[in-house]
């Protein structure tokens, strides 16, 4: 593992701080599936929708999440992620194996840039190059750049073919295929210095196309007549630039903008309006308790399990998040195609949390309600958290109490940043809770592997068991027994819990009822099926 990647993965642990029994993303209301009263689409009509204040136009140096969901109706990458996260065509229409050391893509015919130039194998080339810093004089860092160090180059085989070599990690190259394609000829001749422009229009090859930008204030998109897929119905969308999202929602009461994508825990009171619609997923915030392995009472993996089914995560879901969270005993999207429900899963049952403290050694002795062991030490745990993360610190509390019923003292510290960061560097504490942004691409080496220990690995998990099975999971490229690899990986993780999961938080997309058509959103793109929407004009 390189040092620079372990650094940054641990800071984005600590800036986070700061900051459902189914498989499927839950799709809520009047309205993610329209069961009545449907009707012909038909073309045209406008929506209006904003982004929050964004640096640059360009899809490989872009930071702002809106406009990253904006970018998936203007750029498409070689392949893209289905509602389970599993990887299907786009850009590419197939691809094929060649053992653990490369991967052969096919390129979809037909397929043309906004401009009517046609698509070829040396626009993924240069997009590649450009992504991985080999265009001279451009020394901006791409967001895709970090995902892609596991491939060693992309090279052409054949006018519809290319190649992609790996040096590890081969099982999940086809998810950092996804990184949008940008066309060579753009930017041939002595032209690449454009890709520095913040408020360079960039064409693309997705259903809809940038029609006028003002910057700072809109952009206007109008629909790609030459899209080679399924042609939209709706033909143009206002993208209007906003503040923060504290403006969108206003935008959104006051009827100036038809659609809102949003993660505030009370977006359900929008829903009681007959003239909205709305559609509920699982977004990739994970929320877990880290265990600091360097402690002994802790090493004791009764007193993990104990905790564990002593928290009753349901509870927290419902008065904290007001239902809008989803439990999970992996960090791996409960929606995803490789989390495995026939696994063990970790339920509230302070009887057996009893249990698992008796073979600790931690008995309810007498009148007193916390345990102790034979030399009447009580189990005294100390949980380090934020401050300034009104649902992190009530989490925190209702842990507290749950723990307290099942014979734990647990203390808990709010810490402001620097405190925080002080705590977790010297090992400072016992239990902390905190949370991940987990990426697209399904690797949790960082969290648990043993040769980031002390680094991304902040716990200190070590586990020569763990260890191996991660290792064989990123060779796999089959994706049956890479699934069962994933399952045996979530087993391991469930039974000798190095982290303790608590859930993942919930997003939603809200829209005036003039848009019809079934609502697909994920957490990769919720324009999903937006060439199915329509325009309600009666």
């Amino acid at each position: 593992m390189k040092s620079l990647k372990c650094i940054s993965i641990i800071l984005l642990v600590l800036l986070l701080i700061t900051a459902c029994n189914s498989n499927t993303d839950i799709i809520n209301g009047e309205t993610g599936k329209e069961t009545s009263g449907n009707r012909n689409p038909i073309d045209g009509g406008t929506v209006t929708v904003s982004t929050t204040r964004f640096q640059t136009l360009n899809p490989l140096f872009n930071r702002n999440n809106d406009l990253y969901q904006i970018h998936h109706l203007l750029y498409e990458g070689l392949v893209t992620f289905r509602e389970d996260m599993s990887v299907k065509p786009l850009l590419a229409e197939s691809w094929k194996f060649n053992g653990a050391e490369s991967v052969d893509f096919k390129l979809r015919a037909g397929v043309k840039w906004h401009d009517g130039q046609p698509l070829i194998i040396e626009d993924v080339i240069f997009t590649f190059n450009t992504i991985r810093g080999s265009i001279r004089g451009l020394d901006r860092i791409s967001i895709y750049r970090e995902s892609l160090e596991n491939i060693k180059d992309i090279v052409k085989i054949d006018e519809n073919t290319i190649r992609v070599i790996v040096s590890d990690n081969v099982a999940n190259i086809l998810e950092t295929m996804t990184f949008p394609i940008l066309p060579k000829h753009v930017f041939q001749n002595n032209q690449a210095q454009l890709l520095k422009q913040d408020d360079l229009n960039v064409v693309g090859t997705g259903m809809y196309k940038i029609k006028e930008y003002e910057k700072t204030r809109r952009i206007s998109l109008v629909r790609n007549n030459d899209y080679w897929g399924d042609r939209p119905y709706i033909e143009e969308i206002n993208v209007l630039i906003v503040p923060d999202e504290e403006a969108q929602l206003s935008l959104f009461e006051n009827g100036d903008i038809d659609f809102v994508h949003t993660r505030i825990v009370d977006w359900g009171k929008y829903t009681d309006d007959k003239t909205i619609r709305h559609a509920e997923f699982i977004i990739p915030d994970y929320e877990f308790m880290g265990i600091n392995f360097r402690k002994n009472i802790l090493n004791d993996v009764n007193i993990r399990k104990a905790i564990a089914y002593g928290i009753d995560r349901e509870k927290i879901i419902d008065n904290v998040y007001l239902g809008h969270a989803t439990v999970a005993d992996y960090p791996v999207m409960p929606n995803s195609w490789l989390y495995d429900y026939d696994k063990v899963q970790l339920g509230f049952n302070p009887n057996l949390a009893a249990t698992f403290l008796d073979k600790a050694g931690y008995m309810l002795r007498g009148n007193n309600d916390l345990r102790t062991n034979e030399k009447g030490e009580i189990i005294n745990l100390k949980l380090v958290t934020n401050t300034g993360n009104p649902l992190r610190n009530q989490t925190a509390l209702f842990i507290q109490e749950d723990l307290n019923k099942i014979g734990i003292q647990l203390e808990i510290e709010f810490l402001e940043w620097d405190d925080l960061k002080g705590q977790i560097t010297t090992n400072s504490y016992d239990l902390f809770l905190g949370g991940w942004e987990l990426s697209y691409i399904p690797d949790i080496t960082d969290m648990f592997h043993s040769s980031v220990k002390g680094s991304a690995n902040f716990v200190a998990y070590n586990n020569e068991e763990l260890d191996a099975l991660l290792d064989t999971y990123l060779i796999d490229t089959n994706p049956i027994s890479k699934k069962q690899k994933f399952s045996d990986l979530e087993e391991h993780i469930v039974r000798d819990l190095p982290y303790i999961s608590l859930f993942f938080k919930n997003g939603a997309i809200i829209m005036n009822k003039k848009i019809k058509g079934d609502l697909e959103p994920h957490r990769y793109n919720v324009f999903s099926n937006i060439n199915n929407w329509y325009i309600n004009t009666e």
